[in-house]
């Protein structure tokens, strides 16, 4: 068995039983990024997986079908996938051809183990004081205003054209805590 991956003990899974083991955080900060293609393909990519090891091998045309995304966006959200560091792609030749070996990491199950990249989407950075949302790395456009005396620069949220307000550290906190446990944050 490879490090790390173990069978699982719940007793409601017999033999023959169908299960897969979803990466909550990894969905979570892709779909936070705006990535939902690169969400619902490393979701096509956990169905191929098992216990005994982190590698799958589906053809792009059955990730194509389980994640209903096309060959173009495959493509792209599996760089997706590479740059925050969720999945490995190998080349492996088979005969005259070669096929893509996909390792799933670790990373996607920890907050902890997140890249830089991948890290800006664990928490919000601030919240939309127009429709209410919560606002992570990329989500705003930095405007310059000026009057007579000084120049002013505003964050303004991309999707509805708020202002963004920043949280705190200790905000930040309790809504991570809040998105964990399942309660819904509400804004501050």
């Amino acid at each position: 068995m490879v490090e790390g991956f173990q069978r699982s003990k719940d007793p409601r899974l017999g033999p023959g039983s169908l299960w897969v083991s979803t990466p909550i955080p990894a969905h979570r900060a892709l779909t936070n990024a705006g990535q939902g293609k690169a969400s619902r393909v490393l979701f096509s990519l956990m169905l191929h997986s098992n216990d005994r090891s982190p590698v799958v091998f589906p053809s792009r045309d059955v990730i194509g079908k389980f994640s209903d995304v096309g060959k173009d966006s495959i493509t792209e959200s599996i760089k997706v996938l590479e740059k925050f560091g969720f999945i490995k792609v190998r080349k492996i030749k088979t005969g005259r051809t070669y096929r893509n070996e996909y390792e799933i990491l670790r990373a996607c199950w920890h907050w902890n183990e997140f890249n830089r990249y991948a890290s800006r989407y664990k928490m919000p950075k601030g919240h939309c004081t127009k429709c209410g949302c919560w606002v992570y790395a990329n989500g705003w456009v930095i405007e310059g205003r000026s009057d007579r005396l000084a120049s002013i620069r505003i964050r303004v949220h991309r999707n509805c054209g708020g202002r963004i307000k920043d949280l705190t550290k200790k905000q930040m906190l309790i809504v991570r805590k809040m998105e964990e446990s399942g309660e819904v944050p509400m804004p501050y």
